[in-house]
């Protein structure tokens, strides 16, 4: 019995900074995760925001158009990702470029506004496909789903902005 305690205690002894590494690994990919996350959150909450605008100032038609899909599609995805549960702060801001963005898209209208839209749509959709693909790779099982049908519909986006520039 001694013996077997004995030999209990060495394996353990072994196996410890293997474990001490996995959980390690797992700290640092759940934070990474969570940045991850965010960084998606501040990429959904400018698209929702611009498109929310465009709605009022865009003059093309089919501007308007993908902005009423997008904004739906932000919603929906967002509402999705509340009730999968995964962790959702409770208010996103966007980085520096996106807020400078938003500012500017607020003193435009029409055509300017439009092509300005279009631009930031194409550019926070690149952003979003690449935070999308990465969290297929690493997110929970909740999230690979919303991430597998985001990566579909953000391509169709991209292509619908290129077909509109």
């Amino acid at each position: 019995m001694l013996r077997r305690t004995a030999m209990t205690t060495l394996s353990a002894a072994a196996l410890m900074p293997v474990l001490l590494r996995a959980a390690s690994a797992q700290t640092a990919s759940g934070s990474s995760d969570a940045q991850l996350r965010q960084r998606i959150l501040a990429a959904s909450t400018f698209s929702l925001t611009s498109s929310e605008m465009a709605l009022q100032k865009a003059q093309a038609p089919a501007v308007k158009t993908f902005a009423q899909f997008e904004a739906n599609e932000q919603r929906a995805t967002m509402q999705a990702m509340k009730i999968a549960g995964i962790p959702m702060p409770a208010q996103v801001e966007m980085d520096a470029q996106k807020m400078q963005m938003t500012q500017q898209l607020r003193g435009l209208d029409g055509a300017q506004f439009d092509r300005m839209y279009l631009q930031g749509q194409t550019t926070g959709h690149q952003e979003l496909l690449q935070l999308h693909q990465a969290l297929l790779a690493s997110g929970t099982k909740e999230e690979q789903v919303i991430a597998t049908l985001s990566v579909a519909s953000i391509q169709q986006h991209i292509a619908m902005l290129q077909a509109m520039a």
